[in-house]
């Protein structure tokens, strides 16, 4: 009701009250316009700004679909959905997944406008041209990477540089086109510290109108991966997207392009597809008018092994909402799912103004978020609850006259209450005068609340234009007056309403009312509070999100009682009436004062049930690294260390109590940082930052046994500075004993250059074990293989005499840098040692052969047979006729001196067989959902079975 919003207007107008859908109309949304462009990747933001951490509240809800292996055993994609509460609120667009879900499957980076388009000064010609400032900030999520990086540019020179803003060691190149009025990136390559390129060659593109001057800037919204290629440049997976353009409606100028990932394809081994459904009734609204509606695992000849099917709804503020997850059955795809989980959702509200002009307690509205995810009904009948609550900070609310009568300064102990009521009637051309009475303190005025709602009116008398009217004054003062209107613009089913605030000193007053006549009510409120004490915190900044308050676990979706209760309590351990939040925001590129800030907690206990005892957790965050002063572009402001790195909280100590409250174990976490000096510095908060990482840490672990006596384990960690990754790691024993792992990288070393062109500054290349100050085993991983970068041969160190010894020689490597021959215990003078030869089939994905004691020279093409029947085993038979082809390969004269194990595979789901030297074959059998139930010999003797839990996991 408009009543209703009014006073919003005005309570708001006492209380800065940010509201969720403060943007424009849905109708008229275009994401391009808005920060972050892209409704179905914008929301992976919040994985890099507000990580799952107990430290956040952001508990971890991931639900795990499939997954597609790479020739390389260290590639591969594991596609899940994830959840994030904070992606729940009104200014978050419904995903491709519905809202609050991420689809995690391939790679992106994602870009958040600041201010404006970095680009968008892309014609010199243009009589608004300027060489500006880039501050867009761009987010990649990447398999096992994410993090952030900004593009400066240098604007003498025009030249442009990639900041990293995120301690990892991975190297970030673009390509550009060809205007040199600005920079406008083609593509991105990002590789890891592995070696592994991730490339970015296909984008999506939003067309934003917000400067003035322009019909439309069309940019580059987001990246999407295209390959990941290891570091000899073969291809390991490859990614394939479905665009198109959306036209602006009766135009040919295009609004966006699409950009959503079609098919994922590890080369030999199979694939993953998605498939959409595109709904016209979605554009223009916060949502992404793409949702996915399959996904699919396909074998190398294009066959489905696994498939799953989403349902979805429209809920509350017009949100896409994902309800089920169907397992379909291959056997009949539209027939009963061979499982269902089902996600259930409940609404959640922020009061954020208590009061109401009736007497009550009760906020006058509330805020709706959509709906939030509340119940998981797992496959199995299970069922787990996620229960939410609002953050909160840390406000002192302890203070003397925290809240008084005279201004309405905190909604969350303050409510308006009515303290009289007048119900008026005055004729035509007259007036009459009520009295009230404000009680309060003698001498000190009051904040009181005038409501007046005049329900009919009386017609003017006279031969004047028609006109009527109700006037009040208060206390014959012409300053405390208000004139009601029958045709203004409050005017609501023939009434009008008019709210006022004033002060007046606590006594009898008179309020006079006149006009040309009418009847209605008047209610007049005051300030109440709660009773003191007050909780030290704030909870209703909608801008805040929420926390997770519970996790309940259930047998069946049909019990009341749960089997388990995980519960979460945020406030500070010494203090139940003080929160332990604290509010804190990401790096800041521009002014704006649209930044959302992250709660991070100081404090978190989670409690398993009453019988199972609780844990403590005690994090640090920015504010116990306090700000230094600092001069920036010649002007005195703070600096504020490490800021990247505490910014999401870092674990200071766990306590872990039993039942009893008694302390059962301990781990204390200590860190020394190091800020990375050469870098520039980031705006923050408060001043600035520079990057920085983890210099050492130190992790002490004590066990109690009773009587105030624990047994003690320590670990203590030196990070390398290149790489940021273990240097050394010493760990010290309850028994005194103490045993170091220390590890070189190829940076900085000569005869590594090669590794550390490609950026493989993350592979230990050289590795020594001591006890006890004593060096008991080392290793060095050399790469002297011309032309390639795969290992060329590992050596064992003596530790007695420092000599070395060659333990592999790796002698060939086939193109997908699988190991065809290896030679152990190498003697390099003599070229004396054992070689082992490996058959790789399944188009190179898989070995089906091990020969120890045999050259490839002496294989010659013996192998082709069974590479090709590996090639072409789709099904049993297939499966049969190569089983028979490896029987015969075993049996060659000319390998009747060797030791040979054989392998087959269904390569999306696990090994079928192996064959050992003495012909005793394991057989091994899956169950529709792909998992191992039972290994057999070859005559049907059971070797190992396996039985799963139907219930879930506690």
């Amino acid at each position: 009701m408009k009543k209703i919003v009014t006073l919003l207007s005005l309570i708001a107008g006492i209380i800065s009250v940010p509201l969720w859908g403060q943007q424009q109309p849905l109708s008229d949304i275009n994401f391009g316009d808005l920060p972050r462009p892209v409704p179905s990747v914008s929301s992976l933001v919040s994985y890099t700004e507000a990580p799952v951490s107990l430290a956040t509240g952001v508990p971890d809800i991931k639900l795990p679909l499939l997954g597609l292996s790479s020739t390389d055993k260290n590639i591969g994609i594991s596609l899940a959905l994830q959840y994030h509460p904070l992606n729940m609120d009104g200014t978050e667009a419904g995903s491709e997944v519905g809202i609050g879900w991420s689809m995690f499957a391939g790679g992106v980076i994602s870009r958040e406008v600041v201010d404006e388009l970095d680009e968008r000064y892309d014609d010199t010609g243009f009589i608004g041209y300027k060489k500006n400032k880039f501050n867009d900030i761009y987010y990649y999520n990447l398999p096992g990477i994410s993090g952030k990086f900004k593009i400066e540019r240098n604007t003498d020179n025009n030249t442009f540089q990639i900041v990293n803003l995120t301690p990892n060691n991975i190297k970030i190149e673009y390509t550009r086109n060809s205007n040199t009025a600005t920079l406008i990136v083609n593509s991105f390559t990002i590789t890891d510290d592995n070696g592994y390129k991730y490339i970015f060659n296909d984008y999506s593109q939003g067309r934003n109108y917000t400067h003035p001057l322009t019909s439309g800037t069309l940019f580059k919204s987001a990246f999407y991966l295209t390959q990941i290629k290891n570091q000899n440049n073969v291809e390991l997976l490859n990614f394939i997207y479905q665009k198109e353009n959306k036209n602006k409606p009766g135009t040919n100028e295009v609004l966006y392009q699409s950009c959503k990932l079609k098919t994922i394809t590890s080369p030999g081994t199979g694939s993953v597809t998605i498939d959409y459904h595109y709904d016209s009734s979605l554009e223009g609204t916060m949502n992404d008018p793409y949702s996915v509606t399959k996904v699919s695992l396909k074998n190398n000849s294009g066959g489905i092994v696994s498939q799953y099917g989403f349902e979805y709804n429209i809920q509350v503020e017009n949100k896409r909402t994902l309800n089920r997850i169907n397992k379909i059955n291959l056997s009949n795809p539209t027939g009963t799912p061979l499982e269902t989980t089902k996600l259930l959702y409940t609404e959640y509200y922020f009061n954020n103004v208590s009061g109401d002009r009736a007497c009550s307690a009760n906020p006058p509205f509330q805020i709706t978020s959509v709906g939030t995810l509340h119940k998981i009904i797992l496959p199995t009948g299970g069922m787990v609850e996620y229960n939410f609550e609002a953050n909160q900070y840390y406000k002192n609310k302890s203070t003397p006259n925290y809240v008084t009568q005279e201004s309405f300064s905190d909604p969350e102990v303050q409510f308006i209450q009515s303290f009289a009521g007048i119900n008026f009637d005055v004729p035509n051309g007259t007036n009459k005068t009520y009295t009230f009475q404000v009680m309060g303190e003698p001498g000190k005025q009051k904040r009181i609340y005038i409501d007046f709602d005049a329900q009919k009116y009386y017609p003017s008398i006279g031969p004047a234009d028609p006109q009527s009217f109700v006037d009040y004054m208060i206390d014959n003062d012409p300053n405390l007056a208000n004139v009601c209107y029958s045709f203004n613009d409050e005017a609501l089913e023939g009434r009008t309403w008019s709210f006022k605030t004033l002060s007046l000193m606590p006594g009898t007053h008179s309020i006079k009312i006149s006009g040309t006549g009418g009847h209605g009510t008047i209610t007049l409120s005051d300030i109440g509070s709660k009773p003191a004490p007050y909780k030290n915190a704030v909870s209703n900044d909608i801008n805040l999100g929420i926390r997770i308050k519970d996790i309940k676990y259930y047998n069946s979706a049909l019990d009341y009682q749960p089997k388990k209760t995980v519960a979460y309590d945020y406030s500070v351990f010494n203090d139940s009436n003080s929160s332990s939040g604290y509010r804190f925001y990401p790096e800041m590129e521009s002014s704006a004062s649209d930044y959302t800030p992250v709660v991070l907690y100081k404090n978190v206990k989670v409690a398993h049930d009453s019988d199972n005892g609780y844990i403590n957790y005690y994090y640090k965050n920015p504010n116990d690294f306090p700000k230094t002063p600092y001069t920036y572009n010649g002007s005195s402001i703070n600096f504020w260390p490490y800021y990247n790195l505490t910014k999401s909280g870092i674990m200071e100590k766990k306590e872990v109590f039993n039942n009893q409250n008694q302390l059962v174990s301990t781990v204390n976490y200590d860190f020394i940082f190091e800020t990375l000096n050469q870098m520039p510095e980031i705006p923050v908060d408060g001043g600035v930052t520079k990057k920085a990482y983890i210099k050492s840490s130190k992790v002490i672990t004590k066990d109690y046994t009773g009587n105030n006596r624990f047994v003690e384990t320590k670990v203590e960690t030196e990070f390398n500075p290149v790489n940021f990754k273990a240097a050394s790691v010493k760990e010290t024993s309850s028994d005194g004993n103490i045993t170091e792992k220390i590890l070189t990288y190829s940076a900085g070393a000569a005869a590594y250059q090669n590794l550390e062109n490609a950026n493989m500054t993350g592979i230990p290349v050289k590795t020594e074990v001591k006890k006890n100050g004593k060096s008991v085993s080392g290793t060095i991983v050399k790469y002297e293989n011309p032309g390639s970068l795969y290992p060329s041969s590992v050596v064992s160190i003596n530790p007695n005499d420092s000599s070395n010894k060659v333990a592999i020689k790796y002698d060939d490597y086939d193109s997908k840098g699988n190991v065809r021959q290896f030679t152990s215990d190498y003697n390099a003078a003599t070229g004396a040692g054992t070689p082992t030869v490996i058959i790789w089939g399944y188009n190179q994905s898989f070995p089906i052969a091990r020969i120890e004691g045999a050259k490839l020279s002496d294989i010659g093409n013996l192998a082709d047979e069974i590479i090709l029947k590996s090639n072409a085993d789709t099904d049993a038979a297939t499966e049969t006729a190569l089983i028979n082809a490896l029987d015969n390969f075993r049996s060659l004269p000319a390998l009747r001196n060797a030791s040979i194990t054989t392998f087959t595979y269904d390569p999306l789901v696990g090994t079928t067989t192996v064959t050992p030297p003495t012909g005793l074959r394991e057989i091994y059998k899956y169950d529709k959902n792909g998992r191992l139930i039972s290994v057999v010999d070859v005559n049907g003797n059971m070797v190992s079975d396996y039985k799963y839990n139907t219930k879930p996991q506690l």
